[in-house]
This record gives C-alpha cells, structure tokens and sequence, in this order.
C-alpha cells in the first residue's frame, strides 16, 4: 500500500482530492505543523518530493482518475467498461486528419479535452466516427460532460436532446457533438505553442444537447488552452491494456511488415553460421493440437501473408472431428511466384479423447511419414506399412514442435481448461519423446481476438493486453513451457482480404519458429552441415 505523507496547511484542502483521485485507494497520512509565516506544501510519494506547483499541475494531467473512470462509467450506463486510448493531440498531433486516421471506425468513443484550467470535458458517442462531408448521425446515447471541474465535486451530464443529430462527421473537422456544433473541439490542424499547449478554435453553439439551466459552453473557461484532447475506445467489460507492449516485438506498421517478410523470405538453415543455402533444402515445423485449436487456419493465415489475398489450401473449419485426415507438408511460396521458401509447415490430424497418435507422431518427428499419408486410428504406422520411408534424411526429419492451442477454450473463472485431461496426457507423452530428441518446443496461441474484446477491436493491441499476456502465461503452465514459449495468433476468420496486423503475427511467429529450428540445427547438425563432404540434400 502506498503511503502519501502531505504537510499540511490551510491551501492544501481543495488538493486532498486531486491527489486521491489519481493515485487510487492510498493511505493519507496528514501532516498538520507550523513551519513559519511561509509555509509549504510537499507530498511525499516513495520518497520523492513535489512541491505545490506539482499539484497545480497534477491537475491538469491528461489522465483519467480512478474515481472519474467510475464516473465516466455510471454516465455511459450498462455495466463496467474499459478505455483505450486511441488518439492524443499532444502524442499525435492536433490535426482533423491524423484523428480520423486513428479514430475512424472504431465503435464507441469517448472524447476528452484536458486544459489549463484543470477542467475536463468532452462528449461520448455509441456511434463511430467517420470521414464525411457535414453528416449527422443519429446516437440516441450520446451525451457531454464536464468531469471536472475546479469547485465541483460532481460531474455534469449533458443529456441529448435530438438523437437525430447527435454527431456531425467532418473529414475538416476533430471530433464534433451536435448541430450547433454544440461542441467542435477543433478543426483543421492546430500547431501547439511553445509550451506544449493548443489554442483550439473549438466552436459551442448549445442545440442539440441539455442546456437548462446552464450548457456545456457555460461551465468551461473559454480562453483556457488545451493541454490534450484524448480520444478513447470504450469497450465493455474490464478488458485493460498496458501503456507499453509485454514484449518489444513485433511492431504494427508497414515498415515492420517489409522488414519481416524480407527475412523470412530470404531465410535458409543456419545461414548466420555460415552453412552454405545448399546443405538443407528446408526445415520441417510440426503443428500439433486439439481438433479445433486452428492449425490449418494457422497455415492458411501464413500463406496468405505471401499470397497477398486471403487463401485456403489447407481445409479448415470448426468440427467435432478433425478436418485433416492425412499427415501433410505445405511448402509456402515466395511471394514473387518463382521458388518455394526454406521451411514447411507439417500438419498432422488433431488430437482428441480416446483416440492416441502418438505412435504416428514419433514416425512424423524421424521423418518415416512421407507426405499426404492418410491416418489410420487403430493401426499406426510401422516399418512394414507401405510408403514407410526406411532411411530418412535430415530435410525429412522435425526440426521444431508447435503445439497449437484454443485461447477461446480457455477460463481461469470457470475452470476451463486449453485441453481435456485425456489430451493434456497425449501431448505429455509427446513432450517426453520430443525432449529426448532435443527438438525445440513452442506453443501457438490461436484465437485471441475471441479472448480478449480489446484485441477483437484492434489486432495490435495483442501484446497490450493483459488478458492475452495472463493466458500465454497460463498457455505454457498447462505444457510446461516458458511463457517466452507461447506465441499469441488471430488467424484469418471473417476477412475477404489481408489485413497487416494479422500478418505481420502470422509473420512473427514463423520467424520464432524458425529461429527454434536454427538453434536444433546449431546445437545438433551444425559441423556436419558446415562439413565439406555433407552432401546437398536438394535431391
């Protein structure tokens, strides 16, 4: 519990609040002492010491308080929500354009406009915005508020009174409540002065919302200078996103996109260890799972990505029983069209109660299993059954596991785990025979944009989300293996075509696996492949 010692005078009441309400449920211990004719404030907060002009400034601090998100939550009605930051004028400046870019089509909205005169107010909308020339939208929920507000100790609610026009969409325009406008926070783009702050050219003509006994106009300090207009995605639930990503990869932009597709594409085996790009045509990935977990999607969702149009070349589909039938290796193809890429992704039949593949799964991981062999429950592979292949070379052979698994399945609050209890037992068994071959081992988390509201929202909020970072966590206690292990995925489900964010995960998480397969390749083959006298096994 954090402790916040305040010396305490006759100015520092009206402060108390503000304090409390953005640091949470702390304990105050207060301070009263005579320290002379002038005296001053201080408070003290893990040792660090800020003085009264912090506390002025405290309160005009773009962030949402505790108490004021319980507000904000009691105004919008309907149960608990939770707020994602989507725009900032001062982090992405104040500009009708880069608004739009970032808040355009993003369900909900609440708008906040913080100033130099501690207030803060703005307008919720259920509706989303929209690049248009001068349309109203009809939102019957729509409403302003005042949140706070020096001397109040209350917020005030703005109700609307003609839902018909509720919104004005303007591509000229930020983010504009009414017809009058009642509140057009700004237009155009507004350069910030040289203290950080904007002077908006906002507009506040009251029409279509509550303006007895006083308007939203009325209550705010009209010369006050912005010191941020936020925008935020308001989502239902306590879904909550951190500031930062859990992990420093992947990044969400086209660069980043460019640069992964570039290494993966020109990836060949152990190409930083100097082995030539002819000793190993390709390294093998083994997808294994549940009947449902998404291995096909996954492999679907890679291709794609190279594809440049969403493909089906594996069969995929949500079944009681398992889609794939025969164990099968899909070569990918570069996307010039020209050559196929220096790995495979191995997919087998998914597991599931009373039927054991492991038998299979060892003939698979030493590469007897030639391609488009067709599973056969009661009578495993051996030796003597056609197509067997006697003496597989290294390019046959598995060279990285992946367990995929169903983040939807999972529920911590239910009890509900990735796997039933007899497949949990399968795949352990698989684990021992794996680890005596010291093949790496990684989970693929699929289906996380079902898990988690905010990443249905926005793909690239995965690794903000501390509801998709508890269940990679829980992902590997179910297996056994690091949380470092699991690699989150939304596969390709409802999209006519690509979308980056999901292929840059479908990109990511290849890359990790074949960084998997190098270190097996290092750590098992690497003078051998380094050797002279090994023979290319392009054949």
């Amino acid at each position: 519990m954090l402790t916040t010692v305040i010396e305490h005078t006759a100015q520092t009441d009206r402060f108390i609040n503000v304090i409390y309400n953005v640091i949470g449920n702390s304990t105050f211990n207060l301070l009263s002492r005579e320290t002379g004719q002038n005296q001053n404030l201080a408070v003290i907060i893990y040792g660090h010491i800020y003085h009264r002009q912090w506390l002025i400034h405290l309160k005009k601090m773009a962030v949402l308080t505790k108490r004021e998100k319980q507000t904000l939550q009691n105004l919008i009605g309907s149960g608990e929500k939770s707020f994602t930051k989507l725009y900032s004028a001062k982090d992405n400046g104040c500009d009708a354009a880069i608004f739009h870019e970032m808040c355009d089509n993003r369900g909900p909205t609440l708008t906040l406009v913080y100033n130099t005169a501690g207030e803060v107010y703005g307008g919720f909308t259920s509706a989303s915005w929209q690049s248009i020339t001068k349309q109203p939208v009809y939102d019957k929920n729509a409403f302003l508020c005042l949140l706070r507000k020096e001397g109040n100790t209350e917020a005030i609610k703005f109700s609307i009174n003609l839902p018909p026009s509720a919104l004005l969409l303007d591509q000229q325009s930020g983010p504009t409540f009414g017809s009058g406008p009642d509140l057009q926070v700004f237009t155009g783009k507004i350069t910030p002065d040289t203290d950080g702050t904007f002077a908006l050219n906002s507009s506040t003509v009251p029409i279509s919302y509550a303006n007895m006994p006083k308007s939203l106009a009325d209550e705010v300090t009209s010369d006050a200078k912005a010191t941020d207009v936020v925008v935020y995605g308001v989502e239902d639930g306590s879904q909550s996103l951190m500031e930062l990503q859990w992990r420093s990869e992947p990044k969400f932009d086209k660069e980043y996109l460019r640069d992964l597709m570039e290494e993966v594409e020109s990836y060949w085996p152990l190409k930083e260890m100097g082995v030539s790009d002819d000793a190993l045509q390709n390294v093998n990935i083994l997808l294994i799972g549940p009947i449902g977990a998404g291995k096909s999607s996954f492999l679907n969702s890679v291709e794609s990505a190279f594809r440049g149009h969403v493909t089906m070349s594996a069969s995929a589909g949500s079944r009681t029983k398992s889609v794939t039938s025969a164990y099968r290796q899909y070569p990918i193809t570069a996307s010039d069209n020209r050559h196929y890429l220096r790995f495979q992704l191995c997919d087998c039949r998914g597991l599931d109660d009373g039927n054991n593949m492991n038998k299979d799964i060892e003939t698979i991981l030493e590469g007897h299993m030639p391609d488009n062999y067709t599973f056969n429950i009661s009578n495993p592979m051996t030796a003597s059954t056609p197509g067997y292949r006697k003496d597989p070379e290294m390019k046959d052979q598995i060279h990285c596991v992946v367990y995929v698994l169903d983040a939807e399945k999972y529920s911590a609050d239910f009890e509900m785990s990735f796997v039933t209890d007899d497949v949990r037992d399968q795949i352990k068994d698989i684990q021992e025979m794996v680890d005596q071959k010291g093949i790496p081992q990684l989970i693929l988390l699929n289906k996380v944009d079902i898990a988690c509201p905010s990443t249905k929202q926005d793909i690239s909020n995965v690794y903000r989300s501390e509801t998709i970072l508890q269940k990679c966590m829980d992902a590997g206690n179910c297996l056994g293996l690091p949380p470092m292990a699991v690699l989150p995925m939304k596969n390709y489900y409802m999209e006519p075509s690509n979308v980056d964010e999901i292929s840059i995960l479908a990109l990511y998480n290849i890359r990790q696996m074949l960084r998997a397969a190098d270190t097996f390749l290092r750590v098992n083959h690497l003078d051998e492949l380094r050797s002279d006298k090994y023979e290319s096994q392009y054949s």
